[in-house]
């Protein structure tokens, strides 16, 4: 009888271990899609927080977001612009809000009524996380590089130029002189993440060209946290 009990208590005991526990190599993905004027909120499950893979806002379809508005509004579906600003406000957060508005994102399109869109992973915090930042001039590769056994996780990522000194080196006045040229990607993070390793090319091909003239770079921040293994 003492033996029966002992049993059913150990049985109760690894139930309950198994049902609550949350292995450590666990990681979830998810995408939310917010309506223009409405708040986004990223939300990941106890014990974990929120690493943003990708943000647009914009729009890409006429069905997303298209109830009750005139078909004006929805026509325009090359209106999109990625956004570092999601991942600036939401990265290593367990739940996160921010607003769907031409106020924090710009507007790419006017009179076309847009949504946010983001894709994003739950996964555990690492104590042992490195940032780093590295900055490309144009024409050339960017390394990006974690730790044996840690993998990337791009914070932000702007091709562009916002000051006169950088990459600046031989270049001639009137290819520094505009610093309000700069556009954030989410390519990076797209090619880069999850990698203990990553190249990419600093070039208008691969970015597109936010200001014809004008010398740019790379500016890439981003952390290494311990890879999900299994």
């Amino acid at each position: 009888m003492l033996n029966s009990k002992r049993g059913s208590a150990l049985l109760l005991a690894v139930t309950w271990l198994l049902v609550n526990s949350v292995p450590e190599s666990s990681s979830q993905k998810a995408r939310t899609v917010t309506c223009e004027g409405r708040v986004a909120r990223l939300k990941c499950d106890k014990g974990q927080v929120i690493f943003v893979n990708s943000a647009i806002y914009g729009r890409r379809n006429k069905n997303t977001c298209s109830a009750r508005r005139p078909a004006s509004q929805i026509q325009n579906v090359r209106c999109s612009r990625s956004s570092n600003k999601v991942a600036e406000s939401c990265n290593g957060e367990k739940g996160c809000s921010i607003s769907a508005t031409n106020s924090v994102f710009g507007d790419p399109c006017q009179g076309t009524y847009k949504y946010l869109e983001v894709d994003y992973t739950c996964k555990l915090p690492e104590s042992s996380s490195q940032k780093a930042r590295t900055v490309t001039c144009e024409g050339r590769v960017a390394r990006l590089k974690c730790d044996k056994g840690q993998v990337i996780f791009v914070n932000s990522a702007i091709y562009g130029r916002r000051n006169k000194n950088t990459c600046s080196a031989r270049r001639p006045a009137s290819q520094i002189q505009n610093v309000r040229c700069s556009r954030s990607s989410n390519k990076v993070a797209e090619r880069c993440n999850g990698k203990r390793v990553c190249v990419i090319r600093a070039t208008n091909s691969f970015f597109g060209e936010p200001c014809a003239g004008t010398y740019k770079y790379l500016e890439v921040e981003y952390t290494c946290y311990a890879a999900i293994t299994g």
